[in-house]
């Protein structure tokens, strides 16, 4: 059960940046897509996200009193932890059966372009698990009386977040593939919440979102 008053506050801070990167989206990134092409479009997108949300994830963990998070030191390194690895292997065999199945080969494929490289495994893998691990499901799991039920309300404002995307992408995809696409982001953030719970550490769920957005663009596209 969700404690009133921190869960109140901690969900109005999510409400609060839904809408702010919802208006960067719109005003900022779609212009920046629309007007520019390249390595320039590439630096610009990725400096606003670095700005909107390490930014926000650093100074929210930084404000926050330690005995208020789950996890007091959630940089610390863990790369000793097993489960890494084994997820590494399992998400590295899906992507390629996938690929398989979809293109009947294994290989790079045409659309991939080397500055995917910044934004797919540099800068959103550790923006986006700053914000959503290091912040928000730190804090909601001291307010929150269950590991399980922490673990699936910060899954689902993961995968909520990701709308402003898809709903400025044109053409708009349909209904169908939005709520596929939220599914499968719901549920990859329950993993890397999962991750980040059993290691006390972020790095793992860094290391695994990366590569998951890597072999995205590399082997499917998109």
């Amino acid at each position: 059960m969700l404690h009133q008053r921190a869960g109140r506050q901690l969900l109005s801070q999510y409400g609060y940046f839904l809408v702010l990167w919802f208006v960067i989206q719109v005003f900022v990134n779609v212009p920046i897509i629309n007007l520019s092409r390249g390595w320039t479009q590439e630096l610009l997108t990725d400096g606003v996200k670095i700005l909107i949300w390490l930014g926000i994830g650093l100074f929210m963990i930084h404000r926050t009193k330690k005995n208020q998070f789950e996890v007091e030191r959630p940089f610390q390194v863990n790369l000793k932890f097993k489960p890494l690895y084994i997820t590494l292997a399992a998400i590295v065999i899906y992507m390629l059966v996938s690929a398989f199945i979809q293109r009947h080969s294994i290989g790079i494929v045409a659309t991939f372009n080397p500055t995917m490289l910044l934004q797919d495994f540099l800068v959103v893998g550790i923006c986006e698990e700053t914000v959503f691990r290091g912040y928000l499901l730190n804090r909601l799991r001291k307010i929150v009386d269950s590991e399980q039920s922490a673990l699936i309300i910060q899954a689902i404002l993961f995968a909520l977040v990701h709308l402003p995307k898809y709903l400025t992408t044109y053409p708009v995809p349909s209904v169908l593939t939005i709520l596929g696409q939220l599914v499968t982001v719901a549920i990859l953030g329950y993993l890397f919440g999962w991750l980040f719970l059993r290691s006390r550490s972020l790095w793992p769920g860094i290391i695994v979102h990366s590569v998951w957005d890597l072999l995205i663009v590399l082997l499917i596209g998109g």
